[in-house]
């Protein structure tokens, strides 16, 4: 009987090794499905007030602290269902006081300005500072508001919706920076801004861009940097042709994140490229019998500008007149001119002289092509 028992114990188990995945494998991909689903039915609709990741409350939320005000800002929804917005704050984000209604915009607007009450630079006993909490809903054209602050989430429920809040403590601004344009430099621009009056409070400058593509094209600034106290400029490096305007933001920021804005605009000069270095010519005679001869022109491709368009060989006539002869190509560094007749000058035969500039992808304000100052080659016989 023990025999038997074991013998059946021992093929159970090699059953189960064997045919185990078969049952478990189907289980464990019906669970990932569903648990997926699950998530995906959370998230999808940020806008729906089960999202338990925004209770339906508008995205974008975005706070600008200033002198006892805060700009609020979200993200417009789309559409003709949206009939307002609503703006809520605590004086003390650490504090479980409630949720006050501070203001209400019609649906068309993504922004409102709270001065009711606002003090500046409040510090707690620690030191840390003391902010103002901000969260927004939305109410649509049958008056029904998302989030619904009556029927908030529960901490002790198993499943918990989340409605966003940003945070922020009022400041008197920083002196804005006085921003100057550097010298012309081609597809560059350079800002200073020296001697600037620091505050106590002082923390870094930020630096915001936007492109700017005409007076009815709205802005759309970006940081592109924070810097600190002893970076009192900023270069952009990041064009790619000439003529190019952008509008610049330089913020002083102090420690509670108060922006002090210089804006300024400025355009990429229209400048010529760097020219080519190192130009040389080597002449070869093709017979004794003739005067032809072929030159083979080299050079180093030393140019990194992003506009660069390309390269123009020139050579010198018997009158001294400058014509062009081959246009080379970005990263092309030698060409051979062949079968080329020498000139006749005071009756002695003399190789011509060749010259080769670079120019970009840009015309001049006169609508010419934009070259650098010719060079001439070095001759090797």
């Amino acid at each position: 009987m023990y025999s038997l028992c074991c013998s059946f114990k021992t093929q159970s188990i090699c059953f189960c090794k064997q045919y185990g995945a078969i049952f478990i494998l189907p289980l464990l991909l019906i669970i990932t499905m569903l648990v997926a689903c699950t998530n995906s039915e959370d998230y999808a609709n940020p806008l729906d007030s089960d999202n338990l990741r925004t209770s339906g409350s508008p995205d974008g939320l975005t706070l600008f602290p200033g002198d006892e005000e805060v700009r609020v800002s979200w993200n417009k929804i789309e559409g003709e269902g949206v009939k307002a917005y609503k703006i809520y704050r605590r004086a003390d984000s650490k504090s479980d006081e409630p949720f006050e209604l501070v203001g209400t915009v019609d649906g068309t607007k993504n922004e409102f300005v709270d001065a009711q009450h606002i003090v500046n630079d409040r510090k707690a006993s620690d030191g840390t500072n003391v902010e103002y909490e901000y969260r927004i809903s939305y109410v649509d054209i049958n008056d029904v508001e998302t989030p619904d602050p009556t029927n908030l989430s529960d901490v002790s429920e198993d499943t918990v919706r989340i409605w966003p809040t940003a945070t922020v403590t009022p400041s008197i601004a920083p002196p804005s920076p006085v921003v100057i344009l550097g010298d012309p430099t081609d597809l560059q621009v350079n800002l200073f801004w020296e001697n600037y009056p620091f505050p106590d409070d002082f923390a870094m400058f930020r630096v915001y861009i936007a492109l700017y593509e005409g007076p009815d094209v709205p802005l759309k600034f970006r940081k592109v940097q924070e810097l600190t106290r002893d970076q009192i400029f900023y270069i952009d490096g990041s064009f790619r042709h000439d003529d190019i305007t952008k509008i610049y933001r330089i913020a002083a920021v102090d420690e509670f994140g108060v922006e002090g804005i210089t804006e300024i605009r400025a355009t990429s000069p229209n400048l010529p490229p760097a020219p080519p270095q190192n130009f040389q010519a080597y002449y070869a005679r093709r017979s004794l019998f003739n005067y032809k001869y072929d030159v083979l022109c080299v050079w180093e491709d030393n140019n990194k500008e992003n506009d660069l368009e390309g390269y123009q060989i020139y050579s010198q006539t018997g009158d001294e007149n400058i014509i062009p002869r081959r246009l080379l190509k970005p990263g092309e560094t030698r060409v051979i001119i062949s079968g080329e007749d020498p000139l006749v000058i005071e009756g002695s035969l003399r190789y011509k002289i060749y010259f080769i500039t670079a120019f970009d992808d840009t015309p001049t304000p006169e609508g010419k092509r934009d070259e650098s100052i010719r060079v001439e080659a070095q001759a090797f016989y």
